[in-house]
């Protein structure tokens, strides 16, 4: 965030300054001397060309023998030297311009914008802010100039890590001016490094209106309502961002799942997780598919899971199993209790084979798993399917 501010007040100063250089012939140049006059139009010459060092030589040499020549001059050299990448200069030369207060008032103001600028791009915030307040209270600006200084005073907050002072001052200019993304975002910026997260719900919609397209807006305004601790519109802001073509990651996917879940709403979330779980899944994704599957009672759905999730983990195949003997898959639930690999589990296999078998109608292979599974570990579980089997068997 930082670096993009920065960024665009480089950019913005530089636009400021070579607008100054086109307006300063016309600005007052009557009340040059004549010596001055003429070294300033062949100063103008050099830049037009963007021969900026023949220019500062030009201007270097002027005798200046008025407060305001020499006043005059130093702000044409601000621009010069700001554009032979001579910041220190330039800022000295506009420092020398503004404080001789010598300027008509609108070339003041121009001049002292220009400096607070320079200093921006220099990282001096609270140098520049000490020009740029006075400005943002001047009555001879128009809306938009007032608006633009109020965005600099914000992004020198900002950047100087003053934060409340930033929220302030881009409110300042959104009263002004019409939010765009860049003002926004700094809006944003400046309220989740409060924790503000109710404000940056609010602006985080104002930049989906804006860009509904940007994946971004979309995640931080999920992040925001975790903030709050509004699962509801966690998942409604997934959603809805998948309905406007936003491209979920795996992640977000099994967020949005996990939420569904936590609303009631399984069968969604099993949904979501089986298109996650599509290709290469892992044994955690396809473990909470298979949960999800079965708390909707998607009996055939939760089995198949369960079952690719033991091709991961063997361990699974015992709950496969289980499920498919409670769901009427008898010759399923064999296959599956063939690949159960736990030796603990082997009384239970072999009990879990009885039933299998009798719900089959075949009695005695039943009977013989029965005895196996009491022979291993006796118990009156499987004392008493003997005795039943064994009424069963001719």
């Amino acid at each position: 965030m930082k670096r993009l501010i920065q960024q665009i007040i480089n950019r913005c100063s530089v636009l400021v300054l070579l607008m100054s250089v086109l307006s300063l012939p016309y600005v007052q140049a009557a009340q040059l001397s004549a010596m001055t006059a003429r070294q300033v139009q062949k100063s103008l010459e050099f830049q037009a060309e963007e021969q900026w060092k023949e220019a500062a030589v030009v201007l270097e040499s002027v005798g200046t023998p008025t407060e305001y020549d020499k006043a005059f001059v130093n702000r044409m050299l601000g621009v010069v030297y700001w554009q032979k990448e001579q910041p220190l200069k330039a800022i000295n030369a506009l420092y020398a311009s503004v404080n001789s207060k010598v300027l008509d008032e609108e070339a003041q103001r121009a001049s002292e914008r220009m400096l607070a600028d320079l200093l921006m791009t220099q990282s001096r915030y609270q140098d520049a802010l000490r020009l740029y307040y006075p400005l943002s209270t001047s009555k001879e600006l128009r809306q938009k100039d007032r608006g633009e200084i109020w965005l600099r005073i914000a992004q020198a907050h900002y950047q100087d890590e003053q934060y409340s002072k930033a929220l302030k001052g881009i409110n300042a200019h959104l009263k002004l001016a019409s939010a765009k993304p860049s003002s926004l975002s700094l809006k944003l910026g400046s309220q989740l490094k409060l924790k503000h997260w109710k404000g940056s719900t609010r602006t985080l919609k104002r930049l989906i209106a804006i860009e509904p397209r940007k994946k971004t807006w979309w995640i931080q305004l999920v992040g925001s309502y975790q903030r709050l601790n509004d699962k509801k519109q966690m998942l409604n802001t997934l959603v809805l961002a998948k309905r406007k073509g936003i491209t979920l990651s795996d992640s977000e996917k099994v967020m949005m799942a996990q939420l569904y879940q936590q609303q009631g709403v399984p069968e969604k979330a099993a949904a979501v997780m089986a298109e996650v779980n599509q290709g290469e899944a892992d044994t955690t994704g396809l473990v909470m598919e298979a949960s999800y599957w079965q708390h909707a009672k998607e009996w055939d759905k939760a089995i198949v899971a369960w079952e690719r999730a033991a091709s991961d983990a063997p361990k699974y195949y015992w709950v496969a199993a289980q499920l498919s003997l409670q769901h009427g898959q008898y010759q399923k639930a064999l296959s599956l209790l063939e690949r159960v690999n736990n030796p603990e589990k082997v009384p239970d296999v072999e009990l879990a084979r009885a039933l299998a078998y009798d719900k089959l109608n075949e009695f005695d292979k039943a009977l013989l798993h029965a005895k196996r599974a009491n022979e291993l570990k006796p118990s009156d579980q499987s004392q008493s399917w003997i005795q039943y089997l064994t009424q069963k068997t001719p």
